[in-house]
């Protein structure tokens, strides 16, 4: 029946700390109540001076948790002070009723239907005896339930209240009804309020919801888990007792003996969900405890303590498929690691014949995949794809990603007769389909290498030889095999061109001007040329004609130069 009292801690942010109202197996913890004394007061900005030393009007929004309904919105907070005649009676705040007008204070409690609360509260009259009247309900449906009247002196009271049928949300409002002097502004003190509720023995509870983000913490508008079926174990894995979450996601179990247990939380539908990331956030109020199989284990230390620590998150699981293909045809083999958005290896998933690797079961949240090994023959693809699970998603996430696959390259070694290298050379490269894919030229160590080849076939000719060589008119096919590991190696050698060889010249005369020896020599040269070339040349026989010719020359021009002498 109690099993909402811990969602409404986690909700509310109240830690519950169990009061001194102890009696044999039977004990009470505070229940819900915020600034029961009136301690978190923002004077500095919500407050004004009422008047006198340490007395103030602050507006409602400055008093946590509280409300009134003074036309104003203020409510008149009372402090410990020097030469205060009235002092808190819990703390060092207390309030005023009557303020700049009658002002009833309420607060607003999260309640189980169908719970017993018990209440409290410390009462004063500032000048003589002042009344005020306590009622509770639902919000817009209070009813009376008890009047505290009380001269210049603090008065406690306390008394019960049940919850009634499908009241989830319980006000709790204190209102002035009279004052000893009449005057509407002044009187009827207030502090220290409480609600508690009795348990019996031990307690271990807590709150199941549904973590629509995946993160592994209660955030807040995720909702609440009911009908999560939770079972407690003794340490020896004996089944102790089962317990429901009620509509609001809430769970106790009670009347335990010191020592450790074992918690399962039942999953209501795992085709569908999944328990959540555990021990996510730091905060364990509000992280989810159980293992991906639903199970944690607890310690109560003595017969009075509360554990309200033990959550539960459950989660929706989607799924990403993964689709490779090399632009045309689609890929098997190709393995890739799944990462969360902290990094962690989540799986690793393996393409399969179709080029198809599912990444199943993953919660909500921001995950990672890359490559970790390509298919053989293409190029391992080092990109890393973000992508998105959310919450209650029906479909997979599709990836496509795409391989290149491995090139390979050529390298032409050019050299000479000799085998000395030969730079200059240019040679084209074709498909075997007379495809050009470009040219090359070799550098200096008479080499040349084109890369970046897709695996096939290919043919390699000379466009232009080295100067004084001539062009290999040799086509070279060669191939590029699928998943190459090394250059494919091709030595082209060239042949010199050859050139006839030049005529050895005549010796050149003197060209300085001839003395009388002189002409007589050329005299005498010329008259053996004439009868050198008195011997016709064989028909055909260009040499001994260029001579014949060169004799006549010389010899009519000897006869020129006797005949000016």
């Amino acid at each position: 029946m109690w099993s909402f009292f811990f969602l409404v801690a986690s909700f509310s942010g109240v830690k519950v700390e169990a009061s001194s109202n102890f009696s044999d197996n039977n004990w009470q913890i505070s229940w819900l109540i915020k600034n029961a004394d009136f301690e978190v007061v923002d004077i500095a900005d919500f407050g004004v001076s009422a008047g006198a030393p340490y007395v103030w009007y602050v507006d409602q929004e400055g008093v946590e948790a509280w409300g009134t309904s003074n036309p104003s919105g203020e409510i008149e907070v009372w402090q410990n002070g020097v030469g205060q005649p009235i002092p808190a009676y819990s703390g060092n705040n207390f309030i005023e009723l009557n303020s700049n007008g009658p002002g009833p204070v309420y607060q607003d409690i999260k309640t189980i239907p169908g719970s017993t609360l018990t209440w409290s509260f410390a009462h004063r009259g500032r000048s003589g005896i002042d009344t005020a009247e306590l009622l509770i309900g639902a919000p817009g449906n209070l009813a009376p339930i008890f009047l505290a009247s009380d001269g210049q002196e603090w008065g406690t009271y306390s008394g019960t209240y049940v919850v009634p049928a499908g009241q989830t949300h319980t006000r709790l409002t204190f209102a002035p009804i009279s004052t000893s002097n009449g005057n509407l502004t002044t009187g009827n003190f207030l502090d220290d309020i409480n609600l508690y509720i009795s348990i019996e023995g031990a307690q271990l509870g807590d709150y199941v919801w549904h973590d629509e983000n995946g993160n592994g913490v209660q955030d807040n508008g995720e909702s609440p888990a009911p009908g999560v079926e939770v079972n407690l174990y003794d340490n020896q894995g004996s089944l102790l007792q089962t317990q429901t979450t009620n509509d609001l996601g809430g769970y106790l179990f009670s009347g335990l003996l010191p020592g450790n247990y074992g918690i399962a939380f039942v999953n209501p539908d795992p085709s569908h969900y999944v328990f959540t990331n555990q021990k996510s956030g730091g905060d364990a109020a509000r992280d989810s405890d159980p293992n991906k199989n639903g199970r944690a284990t607890i310690n109560i230390p003595t017969l009075r303590s509360e554990v309200i620590s033990m959550d539960a998150g459950l989660t929706t699981i989607g799924s990403a498929m993964i689709h490779k293909t090399d632009g045309v045809k689609n890929l098997a083999g190709a393995s890739f690691d799944v990462l969360d958005s902290n990094g962690n290896l989540i799986t690793n998933v393996t393409t399969d014949a179709n080029g198809i690797a599912m990444a199943e079961n993953l919660i909500p949240g921001t995950y990672t995949t890359k490559e970790t090994s390509a298919p053989i023959g293409y190029q391992l693809d080092q990109t890393a794809t973000s992508f998105e699970i959310v919450y209650e998603q029906t479909t997979p996430v599709e990836l496509n990603v795409t391989n290149q696959i491995i090139t390979g390259s050529v390298t032409v070694h050019k050299i000479g007769k000799q085998d000395q290298a030969l730079p200059y050379a240019i040679f084209e490269i074709n498909t075997a389909s007379g495809e050009n894919i470009g040219t090359i030229t070799t550098d200096k160590n008479g080499d040349a290498t084109m890369s970046g080849l897709i695996p096939g076939d290919y043919v390699l000719s000379e466009v232009t030889a080295p100067k004084g060589y001539e062009r290999s008119k040799e086509t070279r096919p060669f191939t590029i095999p699928f998943n190459p590991t090394e250059t494919v190696e091709l030595t082209v050698k060239n042949e010199l061109i050859e050139t006839p060889p030049e005529p050895k010249p005549d010796e050149p005369s003197n060209p300085s001007t001839p003395t009388t020896d002189s002409k007589h020599s050329a005299v005498i040269t010329a008259t053996k040329a004439v009868t050198s070339a008195e011997k016709l040349p064989a028909t055909g026989d260009s040499d001994d004609l260029a001579v014949l010719f060169i004799g006549i020359f010389a010899l009519t021009t000897s006869m020129y130069l006797v005949r000016r002498k």
